[in-house]
């Protein structure tokens, strides 16, 4: 591990900056960006998030201990359910159509559909009289501006079917949508009971170890990582997990970074 901060440069399995103003949250993000040369390091193990700082904050039991089991290369029965749900997750899309500028399309159109209508309806009475009155000259003109409005009419027709139609295939997306959305939500319920089954089993299955390690941990009193105070259980699930990366030791119970690496086994960062 090579860590350069604040000015320091040092090298080692164990690294102290206390007193450097260098703050945990930065070494943190350091050790956990695979592109951040500040802190050059193996890249986090799967437990790194819950147990690769060990700080006052609460610890998580259960997703804490699931997590210090699959850095074991623990495996739980519900994991292989758990992908196939969530391939069938993502392939699952719901975007919802606009349906109000379909539906003002449709109102425009059937107006427009109305004018002609009556534009119609109008000059087949103007043609009506002319034919009447026996005027030869003014029923070619009410018969050319009559085909005229029927071809608008016929049009109109068109221009109506066709939003309706539009509005009617939106329709049926948005309720495809909505049978989308409900199966995300009914698979994602699923995903989450498994998943919190999964857990279970998990730290069911590496609890007595890191219970052993509460009970070895400098300055801890409990006898079980559930009642352990949070630095005792976060330093307590460090020992037990492979982190790979370092431990950012926001709250020290040993003499030094050297100390807390060889009780851990595993790099460490003390600040």
């Amino acid at each position: 591990m090579r860590v350069r901060l604040e000015g320091i440069d040092r090298t080692g399995r164990a690294v102290d900056l206390v007193g450097s103003g260098v703050d945990p949250d930065t070494v943190l993000r350091a050790v956990r960006d695979p592109s951040d040369d500040r802190v050059v390091c193996p890249e986090t193990g799967p437990a790194h998030g819950r147990a690769g700082l060990v700080d006052s904050s609460a610890v998580p039991p259960l997703a804490t201990l699931a997590a210090v089991a699959r850095s074991l290369g623990e495996r739980a029965p519900e994991d292989g359910r758990v992908a196939e749900l969530r391939a069938e997750l993502e392939g699952i899309s719901a975007p919802t159509p606009e349906t109000e500028p379909l539906r003002e399309r449709v109102a425009a159109a059937r107006d427009r559909l109305e004018e002609r209508r009556e534009r119609v309806a109008t000059l087949q009475g103007r043609l009506r009289a002319a034919r009447e009155v026996g005027e030869d000259a003014a029923e070619r003109e009410a018969e050319d501006r009559l085909a005229d409005a029927v071809r608008e009419l016929s049009e109109a027709e068109t221009d109506r079917l066709a939003a309706e139609e539009a509005l009617e295939r939106a329709r049926g997306e948005a309720r495809e949508a909505r049978d989308a959305r409900e199966r995300r939500l009914e698979l994602q319920d699923r995903i989450d009971n498994l998943e919190r089954d999964a857990r279970a089993e998990l730290a069911r299955r590496v609890r007595p170890r890191v219970d052993a390690a509460v009970v070895a941990t400098p300055g801890g009193r409990a006898t079980r990582f559930a009642d352990a105070d949070p630095v005792t259980a976060r330093l307590a699930a460090a020992r037990v997990a492979d982190l790979r990366a370092p431990v950012v030791l926001a709250r020290c119970r040993f003499d030094g970074a050297a100390p807390a690496a060889a009780w851990l086994d595993a790099a460490v960062v003390r600040v």
